[in-house]
């Protein structure tokens, strides 16, 4: 086998010389060079010629140990050789002593230096300062929480897409930085220990330590490393470090980002447009969708409106009502098969609900009483123009659920007025339902009034049927053409015009007695409810709350608008609505529906059936509802008590303010859920850590060369020495035939201290201190 040229172990020359490569098969295998081949090595250079004039001169007057049996013979070398070796490792020592070499002396940390404001000392300050102002921002901003109402939403300065790309690019920016700079701290304090004599010197485990702030999964395949390490108050901080470098972009994203958030409930005044005043007919009607032209058809009965509006109105506002009754049957199926409810508590009976537009409106029992023959019910529902009016950018400047992604909300609850309708129900028999039957053949009417019913409909108790105007404070007795057939019903509209009744006669079977109901039904304007508006993208619900410990009701906010005001002017829009669900018509469905309510024999409500008081209301909850819509708020005394039969007191159309309590979901910076709180302690850490960076580094007199860097760390290693002042890693016990170089450190060996000198030529080696 040919020749091979010259092999270098390593292959830097210098380091272990070079030796011409043996045959492969004289030589199975490759030796490495022995801590006697480096003595002999450097011997010889120090035989050809003196270092310094100074190395000499010490060199004679360094005292000769004895020779060391056990050296000698452990060498190979003689007595001779051994005495020489022993006087160059003095030499050395003595000369290091007196070249400051020995980092008890200011001269060895003076070579280990670089400029504090160098480009890499510039650099580190700069990330140091980014990472700081911009943690203490992040901090703070998770903290104090701003809402970005008027900034980051579909149509603001930042669209939510943006912004959170923002926060995670600042978020990982700091991450980054941070991780930079507290490397570079951890690396400045290690490699000062190591320059220090007097310390305690670096560890294996201590220079793991820095792998795990930048790649933290390294901790868990460096585990034997995090016994000697953990117990060092440096280790611990490194451990507190990864936690927060782990977990900083998600504590930016959960904390800081822009998230959609409800906010505090905040009093506020809200506005809103009032066109017209409540249970205007004329102008409900107005805003039906005609197909038919007004040219095309002519008023009615000299009315304004065409017949065609009329008409619309009827058809449009006819279904709705009949829908609303199908959901409040549909109620009733599920109130009789939870038993859980109490019969007693009336107010819990089945309410039912209406939709106007994307809303749907829930109403409640703002009374519900009665006896053997009566049954009184007051049905409260929203007021209609709430929505409206919150949904209104220009008056009020609320961030609507569209501008926030469909996922906005809106929670509203105003002081205003709450549309009700009242109706009242008593039972007749035979001989007293005659007084209300139009008599043909004379004036008088027939029979004898019912002094219960009387008082209960504070009818005037003249007999004329021809009587036009009724007594102070009293109300004209319906005359009905006819008695309804078993099962029908019959409508009369009131002639007076301050009565804001319209009544409803109601024939149950024939064989029960008594088999008459006579109801009737008015409007009025509560303030003993508040309305709710929790808006979405896709509509929202609207309720009304009637508890008398409501602290949003408008008698409690105002106390002196603690009455109710009847409406006559629903009057017109109830017997329209009457006609509209055909209730006139002989044997119509639902008159049918109500006359089979009529035939309960239960005193008071029927547990197990409504009532037909309950049944009409439900029927004209839509109509209060449209009929508020453009209405007056009654936030103040004027409009409150306004009835309907003066002048509106201001001048129509006009804006009305009113008082709310509104808290919204908008892009906010905060804790989301209750957990995430725990990540203010990783935002915090950050931000503590950058501070005492950079205070470190805007302090310290000086920065030396980091090698803890795996690149100086490798030349450090590289220019050590493997005899006794060199790093034993392995303490006294293993040399490198143990496979420690290849393998890597075990056990123990992760806890043994080095320490980092320099010789005269400024190279800087590893050794460790016995």
């Amino acid at each position: 086998m040919s020749n091979r040229s010259g092999y270098a172990n390593p292959v830097f020359t210098g380091a272990a010389g070079v030796h011409a490569r043996p045959e492969d098969n004289e030589v199975p295998y490759y030796t490495p060079e022995t801590t006697t081949d480096r003595f002999i090595r450097r011997i010889s250079s120090l035989k050809k010629g003196p270092k310094s004039n100074e190395t000499i001169e010490d060199y004679q007057q360094v005292n000769l140990r004895p020779v060391n049996k056990e050296r000698e013979s452990e060498t190979g070398f003689g007595s001779e050789e051994i005495q020489l070796i022993s006087r160059v490792e003095r030499t050395q020592q003595y000369t290091g002593d007196i070249d400051g070499d020995d980092p008890k002396t200011p001269k060895a940390l003076e070579r280990a230096k670089v400029p504090k404001f160098s480009g890499l000392g510039f650099m580190i300050l700069s990330l140091s300062i980014f990472s700081t102002l911009f943690s203490l921002l992040f901090f703070f901003i998770a903290v104090a929480k701003p809402r970005y109402q008027g900034y980051i939403h579909a149509n603001g300065h930042l669209s939510p897409t943006t912004a959170s790309l923002l926060s995670a690019i600042f978020a990982k920016a700091i991450e980054i930085s941070f991780v930079t700079v507290f490397t570079s701290y951890t690396g400045q304090v290690l490699s000062k220990r190591a320059l220090r004599k007097d310390s305690k010197g670096i560890r294996i485990a201590d220079l793991l330590m820095k792998g795990w702030v930048y790649q933290p999964g390294s901790l868990l395949t460096t585990m034997p490393g995090l016994k000697y390490a953990g117990r060092t108050l440096l280790g611990v901080v490194i451990l507190f470090v990864v936690l927060c470098v782990t977990f900083y972009t998600t504590a930016a994203d959960s904390l800081v980002s822009p998230k959609l958030h409800f906010s505090k409930y905040g009093d506020v005044k809200l506005e809103g447009y009032v066109t017209l005043t409540y249970g205007n007919s004329t102008a409900l009607a107005s805003r039906c969708p005609a197909i038919i032209s007004s040219s095309l058809d002519g008023p009615m009965n000299g009315s304004a409106l065409p017949v065609s509006q009329t008409t619309c109105y009827r058809v449009h506002n006819s279904y709705q009502p009949l829908r609303d009754f199908t959901f409040f049957t549909d109620a009733w199926n599920g109130y009789r098969a939870d038993q859980s409810i109490p019969r007693d508590q009336l107010n819990r009976r089945p309410v039912g609900w209406t939709t106007v537009g994307n809303e749907r409106y829930y109403g409640a029992w703002l009374e519900i009483s009665g006896s053997d023959k009566l049954n009184n019910v007051t049905l409260a529902m929203p007021h209609g123009s709430i929505v409206p009016s919150v949904r209104n950018v220009t008056l009020n400047n609320l961030v609507q659920p569209e501008m926030q992604s469909d996922f906005g909300n809106i929670d509203a609850t105003a002081s205003v007025l709450s549309p009700a309708i009242n109706v009242i129900c008593y039972k007749l028999n035979q001989t007293a339902v005659q007084w209300f039957i139009s008599n043909n053949s004379s004036d008088t009417r027939q029979g004898l009034l019912d002094p219960e019913a009387q008082r209960i409909f504070n009818f005037d108790p003249s007999s004329s049927q021809s009587l036009s105007i009724p007594s102070e404070g009293q109300y004209l007795a319906p005359s009905f053409i006819s008695l309804p057939p078993p099962f029908n019903v019959a409508i009369f509209a009131s002639a007076g015009y301050t009565d804001p009744s319209m009544y409803i006669l109601t024939a149950a079977n024939a064989t029960i007695s008594p088999s008459y109901t006579l109801c009737a039904i008015r409007s009025l304007l509560t303030s003993r409810c508040s309305t709710n508006y929790l808006s979405a993208s896709g509509g929202g619900n609207v309720t009304t709350n009637c508890s008398p410990d409501n602290q949003n009701s408008l008698s409690h906010s105002l106390p002196s608008t603690n009455h109710e005001t009847y409406q006559s002017q629903f009057k017109d829009i109830s017997t329209a609505l009457a006609y509209a669900l055909s209730l006139n018509v002989a044997d119509a469905a639902l008159s049918r529906i109500l006359g089979i309510f009529a035939t309960s024999a239960v005193p008071g409500f029927n547990p197990s059936l409504p009532s037909v008081a309950e049944a009409l209301a439900i029927l004209y909850a839509n109509a209060i509802v449209l009929s508020s819509v453009g209405a007056q708020f009654g936030a103040d005394e004027k409009t409150n008590s306004y009835a309907g039969v003066d002048p509106y007191p201001y001048q129509l159309p006009t804006t009305e303010s009113f008082n709310a309590r509104i808290r919204t979901v908008e892009y906010a910076s905060g804790v989301s859920a209750g957990w995430q709180a725990s990540f203010y302690v990783v935002l915090a850490g950050v931000m503590v850590m950058n501070v005492f960076c950079l205070v470190y580094f805007f302090v310290a007199r000086g920065l030396v060369f980091d090698i803890t860097e795996i690149e100086n760390l490798f030349c450090v290693a590289f220019n050590s020495r493997s005899d006794g002042t060199a790093v034993d890693f392995s303490s006294r016990m293993a040399r490198r035939r143990d496979g420690f170089y290849g393998k890597g450190p075990r056990g123990k060996q992760f806890g043994l201290a080095f320490h980092v000198d320099c010789e005269e030529d400024e190279r800087f080696h590893l050794y460790k201190r016995d």
